[in-house]
């Protein structure tokens, strides 16, 4: 199981499952509690996340 699934984020995302994988990052189907309304996150994957550049490149995606 996915370390994300299962879990709320921010207090707000409450994460359902996984929709996508790419070779950054992974999307997730997210209930949002606030706006209570389904959602999509994108979540950074943890092997780039000491790289400044893929960092910068996923903020400006």
């Amino acid at each position: 199981m996915d370390k994300f699934v299962g879990k709320r984020l921010d207090g707000r995302y409450e994460i359902k499952e996984i929709i996508g994988v790419g070779g950054m990052a992974v999307v997730y189907k997210a209930y949002d509690n606030q706006e209570n309304r389904t959602v999509a996150v994108k979540i950074l994957k943890e092997e780039f996340i000491s790289n400044e550049e893929f960092v910068r490149r996923f903020k400006n995606e």
